[in-house]
């Protein structure tokens, strides 16, 4: 097109409102992609919370096994000293 050449306000509204098509159309796709990468995100954080639950749980199950343990080894200690100063 040279500059002397001019295009017509109807061809020019056609091609402004297919732009604006083509913009909005960009906009949703993009929107959409948002959307999917945020939902990808919180099902993968949702699992990683899952699994430090299920982590803390473990730990917690643990602790009080450790607990008992440390309670019987004091009660078997606590016997067993109770019968040398009995026996001496």
């Amino acid at each position: 097109m040279n500059n002397n050449e001019s295009v017509s306000r109807a061809a020019y509204e056609r091609q402004f409102v297919q732009l604006k098509k083509k913009f909005h159309l960009f906009e949703k796709r993009l929107s959409l992609k948002a959307d999917e990468i945020v939902f990808t995100m919180a099902v993968s954080h949702r699992k990683e919370i899952d699994q430090l639950k299920e982590e803390v749980i473990h730990l917690r199950e643990q602790i009080k096994d450790l607990k008992k343990e440390k309670k019987v080894s004091s009660k078997k200690n606590l016997h067993l000293s109770s019968r040398k100063k009995s026996a001496g």
